[in-house]
C-alpha cells in the first residue's frame, strides 16, 4: 500500500529519536492521519564464550521504570556499519572483545510505531580486554549466566526485551 504525504508536522527531534504527524492520503482516495516515530538503528550482540556461557546487561529503562536483563547494544552512529557498532557496544558494556562474528536478523523493533532496526549478531571466540567504557549517562551491570538457563529464562517469561528474546532463540536454533 501506498501512501501519499498531504503535510507533516514535526513534533519533536532530538538526539536519537523524530516525532512526526502525517496527514496521508490512502490508495484508496481515503484521508487520514499517521503518527510515527524515526529511530535511530540499533545493533546487538548474542556473545557466547567457549563455556556456553551467555554476557547480558542489567540496565535501568526509564520509559518502562525498571531494570531489565538484555544483549549489550546500542545505537548505529551516523555512516557506521552495523557490524562495528556491535563490536564497539561489546566493547564498551562489557570489556570483551570477539574474534568472531555472524549477522544472526536485522529486525524491525515496532514497525507499526517506529522505524527502528536493529541488528542482531552473534559473537564468539571471547576475550576480555579492558573494564567497562560506559558513557556518562550509562548505568549498567554485566551478567555471564549459562546460555540455557537463559534458555530458560526466556521460556519462563523472566526475559521479557524483544532483541533479546530473539537473539537468544535464534542462537539457539542454530541459525
Amino acid at each position: 500500500m501506498v501512501l501519499k504525504i498531504i503535510s507533516r508536522q514535526e513534533i519533536y527531534n532530538g538526539r536519537i529519536i523524530k516525532v512526526v504527524k502525517d496527514h496521508v492520503e490512502l490508495q484508496n482516495g481515503i484521508k487520514t492521519v499517521r503518527e510515527a516515530v524515526f529511530h535511530k538503528d540499533a545493533a546487538a550482540v548474542v556473545a557466547v564464550d567457549e563455556n556456553n556461557e551467555i554476557l547480558l546487561v542489567t540496565q535501568y529503562r526509564y520509559p518502562i521504570g525498571r531494570d531489565m536483563l538484555e544483549l549489550p547494544a546500542g545505537l548505529v552512529d551516523e555512516g557506521e556499519e552495523p557490524l562495528d557498532a556491535a563490536k564497539r557496544e561489546l566493547m564498551e558494556e562489557t570489556g570483551y572483545r570477539a574474534d568472531k562474528w555472524k549477522l544472526l536478523a536485522s529486525i524491525y523493533a515496532s514497525p507499526g510505531v517506529h522505524n527502528e532496526k536493529i541488528h542482531i549478531f552473534s559473537a564468539s571466540n571471547l576475550k576480555r580486554v579492558s573494564d567497562q567504557n560506559l558513557d556518562t549517562d550509562e548505568l549498567l551491570a554485566i551478567d555471564k549466566i549459562p546460555f540455557d538457563e537463559a534458555l530458560q529464562m526466556v521460556n519462563a517469561g523472566k526475559i521479557t526485551d524483544a532483541k533479546t528474546i530473539i537473539g537468544i532463540l535464534l542462537f539457539s536454533a542454530g541459525k
